[in-house]
């Protein structure tokens, strides 16, 4: 299995309050750490958008998100898929998408290339995880979000593409539902009988600098009045 896995001191300590903790990623929701339970595909010709509704440990800038990908061997597939781009969205969640199109306000989007050409193609039956940095879009995300990962196939032979199910998340924590959507499955959310109804996504993000600056103001606060008391 292939996984991509695949001043004065008072001063100064507020400074340091502000700006260290600012570099620091922090996992806020995770479940690519669990084990795969099932997986599910649709040929590529219908289109398909697979996606989650994630509760993240909390709010920040968005880092890096972790997704999965799935060769199926449904319909009779047996072709690998050598390369594709993906396109993941990134949605406020904070009025959960309950069914039908999808209406919550976009945040931001990125296509992400898979490249497998090096290992001779992902071979039907197969899936694969992999990191990407979104660090680039500078976005803000509340702690509810839904994500969606639309693949299309640059080369291979492979006829259809999927995700995979884990268990239950680590961090964070996200429904017993998925989305799917395509021209063969109406929009909206689906469980799978017996699995925990869970695509597999990683999530990283920096948290907000307010945060810290509470925490900073405090152990400012905090030494002056020590100050005042010598």
């Amino acid at each position: 299995m292939k996984t991509k896995t695949y001043l004065s001191l008072a001063v100064t300590f507020c400074l340091l309050a502000l700006s260290l903790p600012s570099q620091a990623q922090l996992v806020v929701y995770d479940n690519l750490g669990t084990s795969a339970t099932a997986g599910y595909s649709e040929a590529n010709a219908n289109s398909p958008t697979f996606g989650d509704q994630l509760t993240l440990s909390q709010g920040g800038v968005l880092s890096s998100i972790s997704a999965s990908l799935f060769n199926s061997t449904s319909g009779g597939n047996t072709g690998p898929i050598l390369t594709g781009s993906m396109l993941i969205r990134i949605y406020d969640n904070t009025t959960a998408y309950s069914g039908g199109a999808i209406t919550n306000n976009l945040l931001g989007s990125q296509t992400v290339t898979w490249d497998f050409t090096g290992e001779g193609g992902l071979a039907a039956g197969f899936y694969s995880t992999d990191t990407f940095d979104f660090s680039g879009l500078n976005l803000t995300v509340p702690q509810n979000i839904l994500i969606t990962q639309t693949f299309t196939l640059a080369t291979g032979t492979s006829t259809r593409n999927g995700f995979v199910l884990f268990g239950n998340s680590t961090s964070g924590s996200s429904p017993a539902n998925v989305y799917i959507q395509s021209s063969a499955t109406v929009a909206g959310l689906y469980s799978f009988s017996g699995n925990p109804s869970q695509v597999g996504y990683t999530v990283q993000l920096v948290p907000e600098p307010s945060a810290f600056a509470l925490t900073g103001l405090g152990a400012l606060g905090l030494l002056i009045r020590r100050r005042s008391l010598v």
